[in-house]
């Protein structure tokens, strides 16, 4: 997976304690400043009787002090809030599968194969993050098929209004030559997605082929099978393990393009995830993963300039990339116990 190149833009983020009274690069300072004013103006009374005046001068440095407590707080708050946001995340993670004679059979003469598994979300998800599931060949560098350290990506995720979004390849990848992934095939299925649900998606793609097949959606009712024979498959990334695999994740990801200010939820919840090999027979199950013997996420032991397959530990969750934000939880899930939380967040850690 490669979204380095998703089209983006810059925001900047700029705090004012009290409008009207100018930028500063010392908000707690201007805090202070417009907080002592306020309360002297607040506090300013007219007095008739020396008695009244004692009284009112206890009165206004209580007012004074109450004003600076609750000004200065909120301010303080401002600066809190005000916090970097990356471009782009892209939360996902990956697990490999590598050993077996039915998938051995598939890496040397690679076919069709399908990931499937089940997303949740809640009511706050902003309508920007897109999520979904990704199943990959990697080739290998020993003795690949078509290019040395090829990765070919059938990638497919949806936005809660029901936009299906999954990367196409270019011409330069049939060639041997990685892209970046800006090439996005965008279809509206017609009806949004509903909160608190969990719904079943299912992508299928012919690696000797390397394009798409189908995506198929199900849940709350739905039931939706979107034809995309045809659609070549990205080569994003040379990735070079010395033998070849199939990898599947799952993601949430988000850019400040579309979330300027990085609001709204950005948590997406995946179970029972689910990869295979299709054939005239039916579908032959490789892995299936719940996430209940994982506590965590670990970082790839991954090693340059090429690094041995045999290290990775099948059907283990690990992290895609740096700035993922992955958290396998027990608060959300569908069967067992757990499930694993993609959380397209913007701010950096």
């Amino acid at each position: 997976m490669d979204f380095t190149h998703i089209n983006r833009r810059k925001s900047e983020q700029i705090t004012r304690c009290i409008s009207n009274v100018g930028e500063s690069t010392n908000s707690q300072s201007l805090c202070f400043f417009c907080t002592f004013v306020l309360a002297e103006k607040w506090c300013t009374l007219s007095v008739t009787t020396r008695t009244q005046t004692v009284s009112t001068n206890k009165m206004k440095k209580r007012i004074r002090f109450l004003i600076l407590i609750v000004i200065f707080t909120s301010c303080s708050n401002n600066d809190v809030k005000r916090v970097e946001l990356m471009e782009l995340i892209n939360s996902a993670a990956v697990a490999f599968a590598y050993n077996g004679s039915e998938l051995d059979s598939f890496l040397q003469n690679p076919d069709k194969a399908y990931v499937s598994g089940y997303f949740y979300f809640e009511s706050d998800l902003a309508d920007d993050v897109i999520f979904g599931l990704d199943i990959e060949w990697f080739e290998g560098v020993d003795n690949p098929i078509n290019f040395l350290g090829a990765d070919w990506m059938a990638l497919a995720g949806f936005q809660r209004n029901g936009i299906l979004w999954f990367p196409i390849g270019s011409p330069e990848n049939l060639t041997g030559t990685p892209t970046n992934t800006d090439r996005w095939e965008i279809r509206d299925i017609g009806q949004e997605l509903s909160p608190n649900i969990w719904y079943k998606m299912t992508i299928e793609a012919n690696f000797g082929a390397r394009e798409f097949i189908s995506l198929k959606l199900e849940g709350n009712g739905m039931n939706i099978e979107i034809d995309i024979t045809g659609f070549q498959l990205e080569y994003p990334n040379y990735i070079p393990f010395d033998k070849p695999a199939l990898t599947y994740y799952t993601f949430a990801l988000r850019s400040q393009e579309f979330s300027p200010e990085n609001q709204g939820g950005s948590k997406v919840y995946f179970d029972d995830i689910e990869i295979g090999i299709k054939s005239v027979s039916g579908n032959t199950i490789l892995f299936n993963n719940s996430f209940e013997n994982q506590t965590q996420i670990q970082e790839i032991p991954f090693v340059l300039p090429v690094s041995p397959i045999s290290s990775i530990a099948e059907n283990f969750w690990y992290f895609e990339n740096d700035d993922a934000k992955i958290n396998i939880t027990n608060t959300i899930s569908r069967t067992g116990l757990k499930s694993i939380e993609c959380n397209a967040d913007l701010s950096k850690k």
